[in-house]
C-alpha cells in the first residue's frame, strides 16, 4: 500500500492546514481502525477521515507519547507504577493531528526508533492504559471521527459504529516501513515487524486482537486509494445500510387491526383522528362534508399498534359524490375491528345518529358510541340523551381538547382482538406520491393502480381534498401510493379547505421516493404545471411524468405537446415518461418497470474508489479552469448520500456552475441515473459549507 499511489484526486491530508466541515451524514459516527505494526492505520484512518468529513484521533500516538515521557525521565519501563505516575504526571492531546506532550509538539520524535522500541513495553501495562482510555474515548464526543491505534475496537471503543481491522503479510508491512523511515535494511526490518507481532499477541494484559464484530481488511495486494475508498464504502454501507424487517410491511399492516371513525358530517371524525394520532394529519374545517375519502392512518396506544380509519360524513339517501362517500364509509365498516361511533353531544341524538345506530347494532362489529363536544362539566348531562340510541354508554368526549380521549383508547383496545401484532416497518418502503393540477386524473390512475374504487372519482375539480396513502404489493414488492389533492394556481384566495389541501400535498411530495407528475395531454400545458415541476426539483425525489388522457390526443395535438414538454418542462429531462389512460387502463402497466427503475437509481451508490477514478478521467478530460492564479482541483469525491444521490467533492476553492453541469453530464453517461435528481456540492477545503447542484 505504497503512501504515493493512487488517483491524483487523493491528497494526504496532512499537507493541508484546513479541514473540511464534518459531514451532516456521518457527525458523530465512530470508525475505530485496529491492526498489527506496519499495517498503514495512521496514513489510513487520516485520509478516511479527510473523506467522511469527520476528525482524526490517532490513540497510538498518545501511547507513543506516554513512552516518550517515560524514556526522558529515564524510568524504569518495566515498572508499571512508576509508567503510571510519569503519564499522570504529564499532559498529553492532539491538536489538528500533531501529538503533544506538555504543549510541545513531538510528532516526529514519537516515530523515531526510541520510542518505537520502547511504546510497547510502556503500552502493555494495564496501569497506563486505564490513565489514556477515558481521554482517548473523549476524543471522540460529541463530534465522532476516526480512531486508530492499539486495541481500538477491543478495549477503548468496543462500541464503535464501524470497526476495521486491517492485515497484510509481514513482508509487505516492512516494505512500506522501509519505504516511510529510509531504512534499506529490509530483512532486519522484517524481522523487528514480526518479533512484535509476537510480543504483540502474547502480551498478558489486553493482547492485540480483533474484535469479534470487527471487518477484517487485507491490504496486502491493495494500494492506499483502495483501501481509503473500501472503508469510506463500508462506512457508508453502516450508516444507510437497510435492515430487512422480520416480517414484509404489506402483510404486517394487513394484520393490524383496524378501528374505523364513523358519524354523520360534521361531528368532529377528522378532529377525533388527530386527537388519536397526536398530530394534524386530516383536515379539519368548520363545516360538512371536507372529509371525502376514507384514509387508514397508524396509531399506537400503550404500546398497542392498530390502524384508525378517517372517513367521510355518514348520509341518508345521499346522491352523486355524496352517495360514493357514504360507500367508502359503509366499505371502513365492513372491514373494521372496531367501530367509533360519533355523535354530537351537543345537539343530541338526530334521525340520522338512530338510523346509523340501528344499522351497527345489527352488525357484527364491536361499536363504541363517542359523544364529541363535551368540553366541561357543563355538557356532562347530555350524555345521558344518548342512552336510547342502543350503543351502550356513550364516552363523551372533546376532540378539541383531547378531554376524555384516553378512556376512550382505553375502551376501545380492550376491544381489539386478543393477538398482538407489531406495527410494521414502512421505512424501507417506497412511497409514491401522484401529483398534478386538479382534474388531470390523479384518482383515477390511483384507482387503476389499486384495483379498487379507493379514491372517489368525479368530474368536479378538487374532489380529492386528503392525501391519500395505501400499501399495495405488485410483482412481489410493496409500495405505499399516496394520491393527492389538485394543486390550483390562486389556491390561497381560496377556501380553507384547499389550503390545507396544498399544503398536504406539499408535504407528500415531501415526503416521497417517487412522484408519478400527472400531466392532461388533451389540454395545452401551463403556468401550474411548471409550478409543480418547480416543486418536484426542489423536493429531491425521483419522477417519472405520466401523460394520461393519451386516447384523447389527435395527431396535431401530439406534435403541440412534444413542444411544450421541451420548453416547460425541460428541468427533469433525466425523468421517465409514459403515455397512458387512466380511464381505459391503456399503458398503466407500464408505470411500473419504470416506478421499480426509478426506485433503485434512487438509492444508487457510486463506489468511492470508481467514483474518483471517474472524476479523475473527467477533469484530465476537462481541468477545471483557474481561480486568480491558482489552479482549482478536485482533491476527492465521495457519495455520502442517496435518495436523491449526492456526491461531495473536496475541491481547493469553487468549481463554476458550469463545471458542475458538465461533471453531472459525465456521471449521467457513466451510470443509469434515469428519473432521479444528481445533488452535487462542492465543498472547499476552507471548512465552508459547499454549494449543490441539485440536478437537471
Amino acid at each position: 500500500m505504497p503512501s504515493d499511489a493512487g488517483s491524483p484526486l487523493v491528497d494526504d491530508p496532512s499537507t493541508t492546514d484546513d479541514v473540511a466541515e464534518p459531514a451532516e451524514l456521518f457527525a458523530g459516527f465512530v470508525v475505530a481502525i485496529d491492526g498489527p505494526a506496519g499495517s498503514g492505520k495512521s496514513t489510513v484512518a487520516g485520509q478516511v477521515a479527510d473523506a467522511l468529513g469527520i476528525p482524526h484521533i490517532d490513540t497510538g500516538a498518545m501511547y507513543r507519547a506516554a513512552a516518550l515521557a517515560c524514556l526522558r525521565a529515564d524510568t524504569d519501563l518495566d515498572d508499571a507504577g512508576a509508567c503510571r505516575a510519569q503519564v499522570d504526571a504529564v499532559t498529553i492531546g492532539q491538536d489538528r493531528q500533531r501529538t503533544r506532550l506538555d504543549g510541545e509538539d513531538v510528532e516526529e520524535e514519537i516515530r523515531g526508533e526510541a520510542v518505537t522500541a520502547a511504546v510497547s513495553r510502556v503500552a502493555a501495562h494495564a496501569e497506563v492504559r486505564d490513565a489514556l482510555v477515558p481521554s482517548q474515548r473523549a476524543a471522540v464526543t460529541p463530534d465522532g471521527g476516526v480512531v486508530e491505534g492499539r486495541d481500538i475496537g477491543t478495549v477503548v471503543l468496543p462500541d464503535a459504529d464501524l470497526k476495521v481491522f486491517l492485515t497484510a503479510s509481514v513482508e509487505e508491512r516492512a516494505r512500506r516501513r522501509a519505504a516511510q523511515s529510509g531504512r534499506e535494511d529490509l530483512d532486519t526490518l522484517t524481522e523487528e515487524i514480526a518479533a512484535r507481532d509476537r510480543s504483540d499477541g502474547d502480551r498478558a494484559v489486553a493482547p492485540l486482537l480483533k474484535a469479534d464484530d470487527a471487518w477484517e481488511l487485507d491490504t496486502t495486494e491493495l494500494d492506499l486509494e483502495g483501501v481509503v475508498a473500501a472503508i469510506v464504502d463500508r462506512a457508508i454501507d453502516v450508516r444507510l445500510g437497510p435492515v430487512e424487517p422480520d416480517i414484509d410491511p404489506l402483510t404486517a399492516r394487513q394484520r393490524l387491526p383496524r378501528v374505523a371513525v364513523v358519524g354523520r358530517p360534521n361531528v368532529g371524525k377528522s378532529t377525533l383522528v388527530n386527537r388519536i394520532l397526536g398530530a394534524r394529519v386530516t383536515i379539519v374545517e368548520e363545516k360538512p362534508g371536507v372529509t371525502r375519502d376514507r384514509t387508514e392512518h397508524l396509531a399506537e396506544w400503550r404500546a398497542r399498534p392498530f390502524l384508525v380509519v378517517d372517513t367521510g360524513g355518514w348520509e341518508h339517501q345521499a346522491t352523486g359524490m355524496a352517495a360514493r362517500i357514504v360507500e367508502q364509509a359503509e366499505q371502513a365498516v365492513a372491514d373494521a375491528d372496531v367501530v367509533l361511533f360519533v355523535v354530537d353531544a351537543t345537539v343530541g341524538p338526530l334521525e340520522d345518529d338512530e338510523r346509523y345506530a340501528r344499522l351497527l347494532r345489527r352488525s357484527d362489529v364491536p361499536t363504541l358510541l363517542v359523544a364529541n363536544k363535551v368540553d366541561g362539566d357543563k355538557q356532562e348531562a347530555l350524555i345521558h340523551e344518548l342512552y336510547p340510541l342502543g350503543l351502550g354508554e356513550p364516552h363523551g368526549v372533546s376532540a378539541r381538547h383531547g378531554r376524555g380521549i384516553g378512556d376512550l383508547l382505553d375502551a376501545t383496545t380492550a376491544r381489539l382482538p386478543a393477538e398482538a401484532t407489531p406495527p410494521p416497518d414502512e421505512s424501507l418502503v417506497p412511497r409514491v406520491a401522484i401529483v398534478g393540477k386538479p382534474n388531470v386524473g390523479k384518482s383515477s390512475l390511483f384507482n387503476r393502480l389499486l384495483g379498487e374504487e379507493r379514491a372517489i372519482v368525479d368530474a368536479v375539480p378538487h374532489t380529492t381534498r386528503d392525501a391519500i396513502d395505501t400499501m399495495i404489493e405488485i410483482d412481489g414488492r410493496p409500495w405505499v401510493f399516496v394520491d393527492t389533492a389538485g394543486m390550483r394556481r390562486r389556491y390561497r384566495q381560496g377556501e380553507d379547505t384547499e389550503l390545507y389541501s396544498v399544503d398536504r400535498t406539499r408535504r407528500a411530495v415531501e415526503d416521497a421516493d417517487v412522484v408519478l407528475f400527472v400531466v392532461d395531454a388533451s389540454e395545452p400545458l401551463g403556468e401550474q404545471d411548471q409550478r409543480l415541476a418547480a416543486l418536484l426539483r426542489d423536493a429531491g425525489c425521483g419522477v417519472v411524468l405520466v401523460c394520461n388522457k393519451w386516447d384523447l390526443l389527435d395527431e396535431e395535438r401530439r406534435e403541440d405537446l412534444e413542444r411544450e414538454l421541451d420548453r416547460l418542462l425541460s428541468f427533469a429531462r433525466w425523468a421517465p415518461r409514459v403515455n397512458v389512460s387512466a380511464v381505459s387502463g391503456r399503458g398503466v402497466r407500464r408505470l411500473l418497470p419504470q416506478l421499480a427503475t426509478v426506485w433503485e437509481n434512487h438509492g444508487r451508490r457510486i463506489p468511492t474508489r470508481e467514483l474518483n477514478r471517474v472524476i479523475g478521467e473527467a477533469v484530465e478530460e476537462h481541468a477545471p479552469p483557474r481561480h486568480g492564479n491558482r489552479q482549482l482541483k478536485i482533491r476527492y469525491a465521495t457519495q455520502p448520500e442517496v435518495r436523491p444521490p449526492r456526491v461531495v467533492l473536496f475541491v481547493n476553492g469553487r468549481l463554476p456552475q458550469g463545471y458542475l453541469r458538465y461533471l453531472e453530464r459525465v456521471l449521467r453517461e457513466r451510470y443509469d441515473l434515469t428519473g432521479v435528481p444528481l445533488a452535487i456540492e462542492d465543498r472547499p477545503r476552507d471548512g465552508s459549507r459547499g454549494r449543490r447542484r441539485p440536478g437537471r
